[in-house]
């Protein structure tokens, strides 16, 4: 825990007042007793709780605000929003935003509801729509798909399937997710079994073995990430970069520059 949290203090000390002062718009980040730390900056005087959830919803927030026009980006879908961090952070920092779907699981689209309407303001939250797979013909096009550490959960054709119905269908689609797979043993931990983790490694677009301690291997694995995660023949890269605190993940945003979807 210790080192965790120094982890997230030396994160916090590259960031600029801006960053604190989005974070603190946030509202509640502290329903769960999430693990946080204190920023105190002496000049600004700006004090903020910061734990690591809400902390990338912020940046995900910054890395789409610098690189696509946020004010047209008025129907959000996301696919599978966990408890719902990107969708509080997102509403709570974009004023454009007049609906958010949320694709997901029936068993995590309840945590989701649950926690978002407790965080957010009754208007916020009717903005949100909740789905779940089966009912997918009910969701209209929209401006930006996103998709946050899920797809690498899922099987390729459960991916393809998404791709295929909803984000071949929007204007932007903003992917974070692993470029590769690691062993345990890579990160000390070992398994009696091989098998207990032989399916995981079949998940998600990205399924090469990588050494995610070594620069040269992750810049290699980037190069095929974006690649594996462009949604079609349709779509052209606007902007990727590795996440800072972890950079075995990747920053992609994508443009449908199909003229159907300008």
């Amino acid at each position: 825990m210790r080192f965790f949290k120094f982890l997230l203090l030396n994160e916090c000390n590259c960031k600029p007042d801006s960053f604190f002062i989005k974070y603190n718009k946030l509202g509640n980040v502290n329903l769960g007793n999430p693990v946080f730390i204190t920023v105190d900056r002496k000049e600004s005087k700006i004090v903020s709780e910061i734990n690591i959830d809400h902390f990338f919803s912020v940046e995900e927030y910054e890395f789409l605000e610098a690189n696509l026009p946020l004010r047209i980006c008025q129907n959000i879908l996301e696919i599978g929003a966990g408890f719902g961090r990107t969708c509080q952070g997102l509403i709570k920092l974009s004023d454009a935003i007049q609906s958010y779907t949320i694709i997901d699981l029936p068993e995590m689209l309840s945590l989701s509801s649950s926690y978002l309407k407790k965080v957010l303001s009754n208007d916020e939250f009717e903005k949100v729509k909740f789905i779940s797979p089966e009912n997918i013909h009910l969701v209209e096009n929209k401006d930006l798909v996103i998709n946050i550490d899920s797809f690498q959960e899922m099987p390729r054709q459960t991916i393809e399937f998404y791709m295929n119905n909803l984000v071949s269908n929007a204007k932007y689609f903003y992917s974070k997710n692993p470029i590769g797979k690691y062993t345990p043993e890579s990160i000390g931990i070992k398994l009696g079994d091989p098998n207990q983790i032989r399916e995981v490694l079949t998940l998600g677009l990205s399924t090469q073995m990588i050494d995610i301690f070594n620069e040269k291997e992750l810049r290699l694995a980037r190069r095929q990430h974006i690649e594996a995660y462009k949604p079609s023949k349709s779509f052209v890269l606007v902007n990727e970069c590795p996440m800072e605190i972890f950079p075995y993940y990747h920053n992609v945003l994508y443009k449908n520059s199909d003229k159907n979807f300008q």
